[in-house]
């Protein structure tokens, strides 16, 4: 096959790139054509993939998401759930996997990066509890294999630069090794706080992040950690609010922790998590 050596240059790692010029041959699981080699003018459908095992976020959350995406996307996509549970979901494909029976259930977002799953091309991860409340085209009109975000410990200590898992895109194939791996000896990887600290350990000499301004934590970011109390016996905000100050660039809140988005009577939350 004949290669556009120019564009492969840019995408594949040094190292990969060095193996390449030796022996014509692309690591495995690369995928050829690559989504960043499609002509101008032509466009290729994403994949938007959410992940729900066990029974810690019931289908409207699937629902609730997919609602979310359609309102604020523009590009070719479909939409996906890995998942354990059969129930059919308008508008969703599901891939199904047995439940590997993992005491956190998080562990199943790994097997997103299994090279087997039915899937190509470039994937678009968000977590059951965001909200999107703006266009998110630009999350995947970009030129790297790899995002995440930098954690929202950001907020706190300006030079942190850890993953966060919650929103996430990459070229399906293309990160076998955080599956590989974690397949080989799960316990070992579960040693680990959680999946992003897993995906992090294994690809953060691949990953790069959104921008800060793209993706905020709702609770630390567009509202602030000292607005929170136990309340009732659960984390909640003291104060209701009918507006919030939020980067006009954020398109994506993120609810990590608690308090969730059913348990917020913000107008900001009612108007986009449905």
């Amino acid at each position: 096959m004949d290669y556009d050596r120019s564009l492969l240059k840019e995408i594949l790692s040094k190292p990969e790139w060095k193996h390449f010029k030796a022996t014509g041959k692309l690591p495995e699981g690369f995928q050829y054509p690559h989504p960043k080699l499609i002509p101008p003018g032509q466009t290729s459908t994403i994949t938007v993939l959410c992940v729900r095992f066990g029974s810690g976020y019931g289908i409207e959350y699937v629902e609730k998401l997919r609602n979310m995406v359609s309102r604020n996307i523009t590009v070719p996509y479909e939409f996906c759930c890995l998942t354990d549970d059969l129930t059919p979901i308008q508008g969703v494909r599901l891939i199904y996997q047995k439940n590997a029976g993992y005491f956190k259930q998080w562990w199943h977002k790994v097997h997103m990066f299994d090279v087997s799953l039915p899937i190509e091309g470039r994937i678009l991860y968000f977590d059951l509890d965001v909200i999107i409340n703006s266009n998110i085209d630009k999350l995947v009109k970009n030129q790297v294999d790899f995002l995440g975000i930098r954690d929202f410990n950001r907020k706190f200590h300006p030079g942190w630069r850890i993953l966060n898992s919650s929103v996430m895109t990459w070229i399906h194939g293309s990160q076998n090794k955080i599956w590989n791996e974690f397949k080989n000896n799960p316990a070992q990887a579960m040693k680990l706080h959680g999946d992003q600290d897993w995906i992090w350990k294994c690809a953060k000499d691949k990953i790069k992040f959104f921008p800060d301004q793209w993706i905020q934590s709702y609770k630390w970011e567009i509202r602030k950690k000292e607005e929170i109390s136990l309340i009732n016996g659960q984390r909640n905000f003291r104060e209701v609010k009918t507006t919030v100050d939020i980067h006009p660039e954020c398109c994506v809140a993120v609810f990590h922790g608690d308090p969730k988005p059913q348990d917020i009577k913000d107008r900001f939350v009612i108007d986009n998590w449905q």
